[in-house]
C-alpha cells in the first residue's frame, strides 16, 4: 500500500513540476512578446511623433494630417493598455486625441508651405515614404476601407509631387544665383514637367506663371551670353590672324637681305 501511495505521489508531483515548467514558459514568453511589443510601439511613437515635428505648420493636406493624428493615438492607446501603470502614455493619448479632433474641425486649409532647403526636402521625403508604409499596413489590418486607401494615396502622391516641384525650384533658383542660366532653365523645365505631367496644372497656377515667365528672362540672358560669346570668338580669331600674319613675317628673311644690301 505505501509503494502505491509512493508511486501516486512521484506521479502526481512530476504532473505538478509538469504543470509548473509549462506555466513559467508561458510566462516568461507572454512577458518576452510583451516587451517585444512594447518596445516597437515605443518605437514606431517615437517615429511618428518625429514625422508631425518635422513636417512644416499647413504642409500636409487636412486628410493625411488627420491620418497621422490617427496613427499617433492608435499607437499610444495601445501603450497605455500595455502599461496602465505609465501614465505618460494616457496623457499623450489624451493630447494627440484632442488634435485630431481640432484638426477634424478645422476648415480646409489652401495655402501651401514651400520647403527652403535641400535637407528639409530629403527629410520630408523620408517621412513620405514612412506614411505611406502605414498606409499599407492600416489597409492590410483592416483600419482603412478601398476607397480611403485611394484616397490617400492620391493626397500623398500629389504631396510627394510637390515635394519634387520644391525640389527643383530651389536647384533652379540657386543656378541663377550662381549665374548658370542654362543649369536653371533646365530645372525650371524639370518643374514644368513636374507640374503639367502629375496634373497639377489647377492648383499650381501661381507657379506655372512663375516658371514661365523665368525661362522668358533666362533665354533672353543666355541669347545675350551666346551673342557676347561670339563676338569675343571674332575678335580672338581676328587677333589669331594678325599675330599669324605677323609671325610668318618675322620668318621671312627676304626683307632682312634686302635691307642689308641697299
Amino acid at each position: 500500500m505505501t509503494a502505491v501511495y509512493t508511486i501516486t505521489g512521484l506521479i502526481l508531483l512530476t504532473c505538478v513540476l509538469i504543470c509548473y515548467i509549462f506555466i513559467k514558459q508561458t510566462i516568461v514568453k507572454k512577458n518576452r512578446e510583451k516587451a517585444r511589443l512594447f518596445n516597437a510601439l515605443e518605437n514606431r511613437a517615437k517615429e511618428l511623433l518625429q514625422m508631425l515635428n518635422a513636417f512644416p505648420t499647413n504642409f500636409l493636406p487636412k486628410d493625411l494630417s488627420i491620418f497621422l493624428h490617427r496613427c499617433i493615438v492608435d499607437v499610444f492607446e495601445q501603450l497605455s493598455k500595455l502599461e496602465p501603470d505609465r501614465p505618460e502614455f494616457l496623457d499623450q493619448f489624451t493630447l494627440h486625441t484632442t488634435a485630431m479632433e481640432n484638426t477634424i474641425r478645422q476648415p480646409t486649409n489652401k495655402s501651401e508651405a514651400r520647403l527652403q532647403t535641400t535637407s528639409q526636402i530629403n527629410e520630408i521625403r523620408q517621412h513620405l515614404n514612412y506614411l505611406g508604409r502605414f498606409l499599407q499596413k492600416w489597409l492590410q489590418r483592416g483600419n482603412l476601407s478601398e476607397k480611403q486607401y485611394n484616397d490617400y494615396r492620391t493626397s500623398l502622391k500629389n504631396l510627394a509631387a510637390k515635394v519634387m516641384l520644391d525640389n527643383y525650384m530651389l536647384s533652379a533658383r540657386k543656378a541663377v544665383d550662381d549665374t548658370k542660366y542654362k543649369l536653371a532653365v533646365h530645372h525650371f523645365t524639370l518643374a514644368k514637367n513636374v507640374i503639367t505631367k502629375e496634373g497639377l496644372a489647377g492648383i499650381q497656377k501661381d507657379n506655372l506663371l512663375y516658371i514661365d515667365e523665368e525661362l522668358t528672362k533666362l533665354v533672353e540672358l543666355i541669347k545675350a551670353e551666346d551673342e557676347a560669346a561670339g563676338v569675343a570668338k571674332v575678335e580672338t580669331q581676328s587677333d589669331n590672324n594678325e599675330n599669324d600674319e605677323w609671325d610668318e613675317f618675322e620668318d621671312n628673311d627676304e626683307w632682312k637681305k634686302k635691307n642689308v644690301y641697299d
